[in-house]
């Protein structure tokens, strides 16, 4: 059943939030020159970063490894950067139905190990249940790529409050030395 829902609606989700993501680059090009207080116009809401607005977090503006464009750390090519390329769709989080606080739900489970993620390779199926809904996710990270789809569970914080949402990452280059 759990299989089931995750190929037949958080599968889908995820690769609508992938489409949603490839029109960033319009939607925030058209969205930044009406933006105030950090934030997108509300209408290019799911383009918007809740956490840190649309300039970026403390590393994002002063750690050149973060912020490839940081002489323009708070300006036009920078904040682009941040909110099409580095967290492309990330209002998504505030969606109910591309996101969910792990505290509401009712149990979260894992098969696999418990624990994968930069430097620590395996594979995990993670899914959580609130009511009726399941909320699933598929990470698999070894040497030579990183796979994760759908929900961003965690099952070692499963009292979480903050707000995960989904990502469909293949990254079959990414790499990583022990």
């Amino acid at each position: 059943m759990i299989y089931l829902w995750f190929i037949l609606i958080d599968l889908p989700l995820a690769l609508l939030r992938v489409l949603i993501a490839l029109a960033g680059p319009i939607a925030v090009t058209l969205a930044l020159p009406f933006a105030r207080n950090s934030q997108l116009p509300r209408l290019f809401s799911w383009w918007d970063n809740p956490d840190y607005g649309i300039h970026g977090n403390s590393a994002y503006l002063t750690k050149e490894a973060y912020n490839p464009l940081l002489k323009y750390a708070g300006r036009w090519p920078s904040d682009w950067y941040w909110l099409v390329i580095r967290n492309p769709a990330n209002g998504l989080t505030q969606s109910r139905l591309f996101s969910v606080s792990q505290v509401d739900c009712d149990y979260v489970k894992f098969k696999g190990k418990s624990i994968v993620d930069n430097y620590i390779p395996g594979w995990q199926f993670v899914y959580a249940r609130k009511g009726w809904r399941f909320y699933t996710g598929f990470y698999y990270y070894v040497g030579n790529g990183e796979y994760r789809i759908a929900f961003k569970l965690i099952p070692g914080e499963p009292r979480r409050v903050r707000r995960v949402g989904m990502t469909f990452i293949v990254n079959p280059f990414k790499r990583w030395n022990q």
